[in-house]
């Protein structure tokens, strides 16, 4: 059996189903399910062949920013060497 042949059954058996628990059940677990295999596909490192090229200059401070870090350093207490 191939898996078009047996998802055509499964779909006849489904359309023969009268029962509206049964029908709600296998609703509730096909939710389930397919919420399940979203969390299960996320596999660390998959996305890896997405970057194609990360500039030279990538960690350098953004010059739209120092205004804004010169005003934080200003308000930040003495004794304080870092900024949260």
């Amino acid at each position: 059996m191939n898996v078009d042949t047996v998802k055509v059954e499964l779909i006849d058996w489904i359309a023969r189903l009268n029962d509206k628990n049964s029908i709600n059940k296998l609703l509730s677990l096909k939710k389930k399910l397919s919420t399940t295999n979203k969390a299960n596909s996320i596999i660390f490192g998959s996305g890896k062949h997405l970057i194609e090229y990360i500039s030279d200059d990538f960690n350098d401070p953004i010059e739209e920013f120092k205004e804004n870090k010169q005003t934080r350093l200003a308000l930040v207490p003495k004794g304080t060497d870092k900024l949260k």
